[in-house]
């Protein structure tokens, strides 16, 4: 079985794996980390315990960890702190949860995991995580204000994603200090988080298209491919090089 050679879709917020993992050394990364039980048992160390994963189990923000397991397939999801901020802040203290699901829960994740990766949505990830906490999901890319969606689509179209703050809040007619708020109460994440998402969106969509790793950073806006390498496994963990050659890698913009 070939490690890291499955589906991998990347939204923007959030990351979900399906497909063969293996052995890892103990890491952390910034991305909250969730997995759920699949065909292969999948077994997670932590410096305080081994969990094997029967049920729905999250790994918090920069908690150390390793999958401890022979080649197995896995599902796992990967999502932006800031979007699940209450839940991510009591991970931050724990390192590892298993959510207490109620079967409608349960019944609708499994629902969602069941889904092809074509028919994953630009929210998916979002909306997965909206179904283990329900209360998280009052924010991100609800009722958006138009000066931000207009910020949103400058993004979107911009080649150059070196913009800054100040460059962003001016087109929107806002002042650098308000347009941050808003920005962050809107979209559900800090402005910097946001453009990072895209940037590593880009790198993954070039990767796909068989572009090298230089390649893929430079047009993702990294300053080479070592920055590139370091960003995505501060991020998820593992590096770019680690995907499989066969990994199918697609990209949801919203």
């Amino acid at each position: 079985m070939d490690e890291w050679a499955g589906d991998l879709t990347i939204g923007v917020g959030w990351a979900y794996y399906d497909g063969p993992v293996g052995h890892t050394e103990f890491h952390q990364h910034y991305a909250v980390q969730i997995c759920f039980p699949s065909a292969g048992l999948l077994h997670i160390e932590t410096t305080d315990e081994n969990r094997s994963v029967e049920t729905v189990l999250v790994i918090g923000s920069n908690a150390s960890h390793r999958l401890s397991t022979p080649a197995t397939i896995a599902k796992i999801l990967y999502v932006e702190p800031s979007l699940i901020s209450q839940s991510a802040k009591r991970l931050n203290v724990d390192g590892i949860e298993v959510p207490d699901l109620s079967p409608l829960q349960s019944q609708a994740i499994d629902n969602m995991l069941a889904a092809v990766q074509d028919s994953r949505g630009p929210d998916f990830g979002l909306e997965l995580a909206r179904v283990i906490w329900p209360a998280e999901a009052s924010h991100a890319f609800l009722s958006i204000d138009n000066r931000i969606r207009r910020a949103l689509e400058k993004i979107e179209l911009s080649e150059d994603l070196s913009l800054n703050l100040d460059q962003i809040a001016m087109g929107s007619g806002l002042s650098a200090s308000r347009f941050r708020h808003l920005f962050s109460a809107q979209v559900g994440m800090p402005l910097k988080s946001y453009l990072l998402w895209i940037k590593l969106q880009r790198a993954l969509q070039s990767l796909a298209a068989d572009s090298s790793l230089t390649n893929a950073a430079h047009k993702a806006g990294f300053a080479d491919s070592s920055h590139l390498s370091r960003t995505f496994k501060r991020t998820f963990g593992l590096a770019p090089a680690d995907l499989n050659r066969n990994a199918n890698i697609t990209t949801r913009a919203r």
